[in-house]
């Protein structure tokens, strides 16, 4: 593989490597700005009852993702839009009144722009921005639109009380693989010293471009696009208040954790 080399500008980021094609900022831009209800940490045990609605969560960015109450579905929110998509993989649009246990949110504005042109695996991707955008106590944002050969996609059923751990939830997800799709992963990857309340990964959800479709990304193959990346310096998180919140032993299993973000990359 050819040396992979990145120079800093003051505006923008340029980067070179055989097959990618990058675009420097046009401007300099104010820092994007996360807005997170809860925790990771409260979701890996089962609390899946917020108070935050919908209507509340548009008032803190158009763009981010995360589930609904009783862990009904994966939430998307993109260009202001909120979806569903459903245990079917089918994308639902989702009223203001709606409520959610988990969601992290920006009003997002692309730091650096990098082209995809030619296929490339997930995984291979993630290997590749990890090279380049060498700032790994950063916060960041990702959109990726384009062309994708190959999708795995999973959504959860809404849950019954008792809840369970998401452990226990996870395993009647509905698995769904497309190809030939169009659309756009969206989502973040936050540092390691953040990893009890949010992803120190990856974490990509799906929305096709005619939105009939989507859900949370297991696996992904990608023909040509354009990734899009966010560097995020600002960080709000709101707890909930609630007794499943207050009374819940807050861990995080990294192993349960890779089992439920589909480690099989």
């Amino acid at each position: 593989m050819k040396t992979l080399f990145i120079i800093f500008l003051i505006i923008g980021t340029m980067l070179s490597l055989s097959g990618f094609s990058p675009k420097n900022s046009a401007a300099i831009r104010k820092p994007n700005s996360i807005f997170q209800y809860s925790t990771l940490s409260a979701l890996l045990e089962g609390v899946y009852d917020g108070e935050l609605t919908v209507g509340e969560l548009k008032k803190q960015g158009t763009f981010g993702i995360g589930t609904f109450n009783a862990l009904d579905g994966e939430l998307i929110l993109f260009e202001g839009q909120c979806f569903k998509a459903a245990s079917d993989s089918k994308i639902l649009p989702m009223n203001d009144s709606v409520r959610t246990p988990f969601a992290a949110i920006c009003n997002f504005s692309a730091d650096t722009l990098i082209r995809i042109n030619h296929p490339i695996k997930i995984k291979a991707l993630e290997n590749y921005l990890d090279s380049v955008l060498a700032r790994p106590n950063l916060i960041y944002g990702y959109q990726i639109s384009g062309k994708f050969d190959t999708l795995v996609i999973r959504s959860v059923p809404k849950q019954e009380k008792p809840y369970k751990r998401l452990i226990e939830a996870y395993k009647k997800q509905g698995v769904f693989t497309f190809t030939n799709q169009e659309g756009v992963l969206l989502g973040f990857k936050f540092p390691k010293y953040l990893k009890e309340v949010n992803m120190d990964d990856y974490h990509f959800h799906f929305l096709s471009k005619d939105k009939t479709k989507g859900g949370h990304l297991l696996n992904c193959s990608i023909l040509s696009g354009e990734v899009s990346v966010a560097f995020i310096h600002n960080y709000n998180l709101q707890l909930p208040n609630n007794a499943y919140f207050n009374h819940s032993v807050l861990t995080n299993n990294k192993s349960e954790l890779k089992l439920i973000e589909g480690s099989e990359r």
